[in-house]
């Protein structure tokens, strides 16, 4: 990457973007959470479109960041979103911002800079895509809903991450289920939603194959990992929706390893009664 660029630092849900748009080469998007609808986590690098960092830099350049609110304390667990520049290629000057009051000033500079982040996510480089669905549309009341999961190396190298095969804790896997009742978001009401940690008797591989060993897996361009995810439920009958979240973390590897929250969408399910007992 030549030296000078400009940078964008996002947080997002369960996670953040950081983005990177040099003047020359190819800018970088690393991402550690669901965007934009894209289930999928990694690295993507991309040759900026012509003019758009021209564009940038004419935006921050025209931007009075003294004349802007300062940021100093913000309350815990505040998103936060940072614009900046390095000059020399190493050391960033950033201005950091709350999500929820972003100056008016610094929004045409923020859109450029997603259009450009968005451009660069069709380019990845390291990236972990999953899907999921439920192996029914509906599952007897007494017996345990399931899923079918895959997760795939969408990417042009090879990857690392962790198995959902192998304890995360004691007889833990790195994998949450959320079941909710499937209504609108603003008619959900407290106990329409269950968060559940999974354990080891949770996971399976598809059937008549072994589970990979090893804590980590290496994923070449296009391979797949696929597993099944089953769960007794005590619900009600009725619709539900799912969701599945995937945790890897990168610790003091190397930046082929996944860091990140990965929450797929598992889509819509039935539980119903079961049908009482023929009568002889």
């Amino acid at each position: 990457m030549s030296k000078g660029y400009l940078v964008l630092f996002m947080d997002l849900p369960n996670g953040s973007l950081g983005a990177a748009f040099p003047p020359a080469g190819k800018g970088s998007v690393d991402l550690s959470n669901n965007f934009l609808g894209r289930q999928e986590i990694g690295y993507y690098e991309a040759e900026l479109s012509p003019g758009t960092y021209a564009r940038l830099k004419q935006l921050h350049g025209g931007i009075d960041f003294s004349a802007l609110p300062v940021t100093t304390e913000l309350p815990p667990d505040t998103k936060t979103v940072s614009v900046g520049e390095s000059s020399d290629g190493e050391d960033i000057d950033t201005r950091t911002f709350p999500l929820h009051a972003v100056p008016d000033a610094l929004e045409p500079l923020l859109n450029e800079m997603r259009k450009a982040a968005e451009h660069m996510l069709t380019r990845p480089l390291r990236v972990l895509r999953g899907e999921g669905a439920p192996t029914s549309p509906r599952f007897p009341l007494e017996k345990p809903v399931s899923f079918e999961v895959t997760l795939r190396n969408v990417g042009t190298q090879a990857i690392e991450t962790e198995n959902p095969f192998v304890p995360h804790a004691p007889d833990r896997t790195n994998l949450r289920l959320l079941v909710t009742k499937d209504k609108q978001p603003g008619q959900l009401r407290e106990g329409d939603s269950l968060w559940m940690e999974l354990g080891m008797e949770n996971v399976h591989p598809p059937e008549g194959q072994k589970p990979p060993e090893g804590r980590r897996l290496t994923m070449k361009p296009g391979a797949e990992l696929r597993f099944v995810v089953r769960k007794k439920m005590l619900s009600a009958p009725g619709p539900y929706r799912a969701a599945l979240t995937y945790f890897t973390s990168r610790g003091e590897r190397g930046l082929e390893t996944m860091e990140g929250q990965l929450t797929l969408d598992l889509g819509r399910f039935e539980v119903v009664q079961s049908a009482p007992n023929a009568q002889p």
